[in-house]
């Protein structure tokens, strides 16, 4: 009997300027999704009245496939570069999970 596929754990990073591409994504990942080899989580699901800063660590930290959606709004958000862009990379960096960039709209 084979052995049931691991769940991959996805965080998805990204400026809510660009919403639309996350969308996007998420419809392409369904099927995987689906077919129980991956979740995806990202900031919209929150559960309102949860502290949100501790819901994205938690799932930032628990995730071993981070992607970033790049975008001049990403970079200039201080939240999605400064914070959790630079914890991606430590864990990155680490061994602890593969940062996947997706350039999503042209950046310098």
């Amino acid at each position: 009997m084979a052995a049931a596929p691991t769940l991959v754990e996805i965080f998805c990073s990204y400026a809510h300027e660009d919403e639309v591409w996350r969308q996007k994504l998420e419809t392409h990942l369904s099927l995987l999704k689906r077919q129980g080899l991956i979740s995806l989580w990202h900031d919209r699901l929150v559960v309102p009245g949860t502290d949100w800063v501790k819901a994205i660590d938690t799932h930032l930290e628990t995730a071993s496939v981070i992607l970033l959606l790049v975008s001049a709004d990403f970079f200039a958000s201080d939240y999605c570069y400064g914070i959790e862009m630079q914890q991606a990379l430590k864990r990155h960096e680490a061994r602890e999970a593969r940062v996947i960039p997706l350039l999503v709209r042209p950046v310098d």
